[in-house]
């Protein structure tokens, strides 16, 4: 009886071992930079999850690891099998799915050092001066769920034909705006300050700009703890940290700042 019961114990102990494993080490810093419409892979991007992964794990002293979505659908089913610790977020992928999958925010990215962000939609020179007279698509790297639309035109009421539709070669639509295959065009701040310089812009006009819109938010899974302000200030103190210059340029961003006030 006592031999069965030394079994029953040590199955029970490797048994729980295995579900331990399967869920990832304990006390673990899991986190998933999710932003549907970005140019690369999940594979591409993997080098740069590892450094940042390292370079909080070195901060924290805890074991971190780290994954990229720059599809929606793979980035959903990923939060329906786990449970990442934190992450980073497209605005658009926030307020779509921020209650669902208890997203808090406890930073921001800081891309080009700009606390804010501005949607423009832009059609071809000859095109409508207004956006309640654009007829068809307005393509975006944002615009990837019917939350854009919201976020876009915010209280403004827009009652326009136009239909929004994602993509990730936001710089392809803009030659299809100019060749009138596109209706128009919605861009970012960054990829706006990008292209507004440049030869294909000079075919092109604004016919909208959004409100002052936040950044890519840094998210906590869940109920905020000692770990959460641990890693915020880790991240705040990036864009000091000599030894993190080449993460934040891989990152896109010159820094983190405080969560935005608009999204707590």
């Amino acid at each position: 009886m006592l031999n069965k019961n030394i079994l029953f114990t040590l199955f029970l102990i490797f048994s729980a071992g295995s579900v331990m494993a399967a869920a990832g080490p304990l006390n673990s810093l899991h986190f998933v930079i999710i932003e549907p419409g970005q140019p690369g892979t999940s594979i591409e991007a993997q080098p740069v999850m590892d450094s940042l992964a390292e370079y909080i794990s070195a901060k924290i002293g805890k074991p971190v690891s780290g994954k990229y979505f720059n599809e929606l659908e793979p980035a959903v089913k990923y939060l329906d099998e786990n449970k990442p610790a934190w992450g980073i977020s497209g605005l658009t992928f926030f307020k779509s799915y921020a209650d669902k999958y208890m997203m808090n925010p406890v930073a921001s990215t800081l891309p080009q050092g700009l606390d804010k962000d501005i949607w423009r939609v832009l059609v071809s020179a000859d095109g409508p001066d207004s956006v309640k007279d654009i007829k068809g698509t307005v393509f975006g790297s944002m615009l990837y769920t019917p939350e854009a639309r919201k976020i876009l035109f915010g209280k403004n009421h827009v009652d326009a034909p136009l239909v929004i539709e994602g993509t990730s070669r936001p710089l392809r639509m803009i030659r299809k705006v100019n060749r009138g295959k596109a209706a128009g065009v919605c861009l970012n701040a960054v990829q706006y300050s990008v292209v507004s310089s440049g030869e294909q812009f000079s075919g092109m006009k604004v016919v909208f700009e959004s409100d002052k819109l936040p950044n890519s938010p840094v998210v906590w899974f869940g109920k905020i703890n000692d770990d959460s302000f641990k890693l915020q200030g880790v991240l705040l103190d990036m864009k000091d940290d000599p030894a993190a210059a080449n993460l934040l340029k891989l990152l896109l961003t010159s820094g983190f700042g405080p969560a935005d006030q608009e999204l707590q």
